[in-house]
């Protein structure tokens, strides 16, 4: 006999929220409770661990105002992508598309992907949001870059973590992905670099940039 699991859409029904939080559950906080299946992207949940669930979700971190801030950032930027770095009037595989970009061939010519990072922190910037490191001297054009362009690997995010190029050389966002999902995985892969992405009045300085 096959055994129904719960689902994410499920988990969502229990606390009344969008299925879409309950995936950004799993990508910000470790703690939530690992998957007893994953194929593919879908992840299914022993019925039985509903009341480990509940409990996880009793005690979640950053509620309240925290989390009113974290999920005001997470729009801000899935916002910032579709319409300072996507084509939002385009299908959402259409190549990204900011002032200054150049393709070559089909492909991001050379340097576009650090000068899209750079237009990424500014647009942010804009929104009202800044990328602050607790290392204050690092790279933040690298890493966005890094975040944005290059394969990942289980020791930076964890296991059962998209490990894939959020956009490919030819500017496109990796199939299946949403404006929602580039915002979520970025935050997280930020969190993996020592990084998150706050409202600027939150924080007493301006965090010091270094570009390439």
């Amino acid at each position: 006999m096959v055994k129904e699991l719960l689902g994410v859409a499920d988990i969502a029904a229990m606390f009344e929220v969008e299925p879409k939080t309950v995936s950004m559950w799993r990508l910000r906080y470790p703690g939530f409770p690992e998957p007893d299946v994953v194929i593919g992207n879908t992840a299914g949940w022993d019925p039985e661990r509903a009341a480990e669930i509940r409990a996880w979700e009793s005690r979640r971190p950053g509620q309240g105002r925290r989390a009113m801030m974290a999920d005001h950032v997470q729009e801000t930027l899935r916002r910032t992508f579709i319409f300072r770095f996507m084509r939002p009037d385009d299908f959402s595989s259409a190549p990204i598309d900011f002032p200054g970009v150049v393709y070559e061939n089909g492909r991001l010519a050379e340097g576009m992907q650090t000068k899209a990072a750079e237009h990424l922190i500014e647009a942010l910037h804009d929104g009202g949001c800044e990328i602050v490191f607790q290392d204050a001297g690092a790279d933040v054009v690298e890493a966005v870059r890094h975040v944005l362009w290059d394969q990942w690997t289980e020791d930076e995010v964890g296991g059962h973590e998209f490990l894939g190029e959020l956009f490919d050389d030819h500017g496109r966002i990796y199939h299946g992905c949403t404006a929602f999902d580039a915002a979520a995985y970025t935050l997280q892969r930020l969190a993996a670099l020592g990084a998150d992405i706050l409202p600027r009045e939150s924080y007493p300085r301006a965090p010091g940039r270094k570009a390439n």
